[in-house]
């Protein structure tokens, strides 16, 4: 048998409920017409044991997602490798009197989406320190931004967190996407404001950063770090001037 080969994530849909959701898979081809498949969350971590099937029910039930570009961390151990695959069932979920997921079981999916997407968060995070993994993170990153599958209002103070810690490693362009993500739960919550502020002040936006410090201060103007943080703005703001009137004096003096 050849060393497998990871060749991607494929999707099988699965019935939850009246709707339909995809479930997404690594998948490595093992040999000619064999593949296994190891089951994923929506942060794209592993959820259960790999599998081993055909190459024909391959071919049937999965769909490749090339748009997804979650990689496993470690190589394929086939001494893990159990049965063949089962096709996903359908959910039977508590539900309340009108059919929708109980309070108990949004919640309780909302804590493993969570759990889930931090992992990966710090994942990634330690491959940004790792110059030959950078790409690979920041790609890991976007995909956490744009899930939608899950994600709950009270998600916002986890991507408050992961677009606070990219700040802080200076990696502004990716927290503006999970500060965008935080105003999309709540638009009229105003430290959200206040952090895209502050983000934007560090990609040099500083128009666009004074906009949410207004909004920030509209929205409780009781809070006296948003002054400070104003003051900052312009200050900025006033030196990327003179600086870049500087270059321009100079670049003119040289012609």
């Amino acid at each position: 048998m050849r060393n497998p080969k990871f060749i991607g994530v494929y999707s099988v849909a699965a019935a939850l409920a009246a709707s339909q959701r995809k479930v997404l898979y690594f998948v490595w081809e093992v040999e000619t017409g064999s593949f296994v498949v190891q089951k994923l969350n929506n942060a794209f971590q592993p959820v259960a044991e790999p599998e081993r099937m055909t190459g024909d029910v391959f071919n049937q039930r999965f769909t490749p997602e090339p748009a997804i570009l979650a990689m496993p961390v470690r190589a394929l151990d086939m001494s893990r490798v159990v049965g063949r695959f089962v096709p996903p069932p359908q959910e039977d979920v508590p539900t309340d009197v009108f059919g929708e997921p109980s309070q108990a079981e949004r919640e309780r999916r909302a804590r493993l989406v969570e759990s889930g997407m931090r992992e990966t968060f710090r994942k990634a995070v330690l491959r940004l320190k790792r110059p030959k993994e950078r790409q690979t993170a920041f790609a890991t990153l976007e995909q956490l931004a744009a899930v939608q599958e899950g994600i709950q209002p009270q998600h916002k103070h986890m991507f408050r967190d992961f677009g606070a810690r990219l700040r802080q490693m200076s990696y502004p362009v990716a927290a503006l996407a999970f500060g965008r993500r935080v105003l999309d739960l709540s638009p009229d919550d105003d430290h959200a404001h206040f952090n895209m502020a502050r983000i934007l002040c560090a990609l040099g936006e500083y128009e666009a950063a004074m906009k949410h410090l207004q909004r920030a201060i509209l929205l409780d103007g009781r809070e006296p770090v948003y002054a400070r943080m104003m003051q900052y703005i312009r200050s900025e703001q006033q030196h990327a001037t003179r600086k870049n009137n500087l270059h321009s004096e100079k670049r003119v003096t040289h012609e």
